[in-house]
């Protein structure tokens, strides 16, 4: 489960002057490819350019692809969305100044974290694996 919506139970705000989606908002009906940029960016561009060569595909999997710095979210893929870079770097629990590439399944749970690019390839064979997948064909 994420961060955000446990501290949104137990009322610990994530930070109160930002105000923003978090990535619970997607629960159920988007699959999530959040990219954390880090220091190098050559990594993230690198991500991001595999990704973006055929959006049919990320269209077919339902996926949203972020791009999320220290202060800014970019959509590089999907609908747009008023989102909050600091839900999202506490939801899912990832330093500031570090390169990371995270899957975070229609559930709500991350189902890749890599540190590394990674295949889209890859990706896409993990999402077909899904149940959610599975069952809308």
């Amino acid at each position: 489960m994420l961060k955000s919506l446990t501290a949104e139970v137990f009322g610990m705000g994530v930070d109160p002057q930002h105000g923003g989606e978090s990535l619970v908002d997607f629960e159920w009906r988007y699959r999530v490819l959040v990219i954390f940029p880090g220091e190098d960016r050559g990594r993230a561009v690198r991500q991001a350019n595999m990704l973006l060569a055929d959006t049919g595909e990320l269209g077919e999997r339902d996926l949203i692809v972020l791009e999320v710095d220290r202060d800014d979210v970019k959509v590089l893929f999907g609908p747009q969305h008023d989102l909050n870079p600091y839900a999202i770097r506490y939801d899912l629990d990832v330093a500031d100044g570090a390169f990371a590439l995270l899957l975070v399944g229609k559930d709500g749970l991350v189902k890749l974290r890599s540190e590394d690019v990674v295949p889209v390839s890859t990706i896409f064979e993990l999402i077909d694996q899904a149940p959610t997948r599975k069952a809308s064909g």
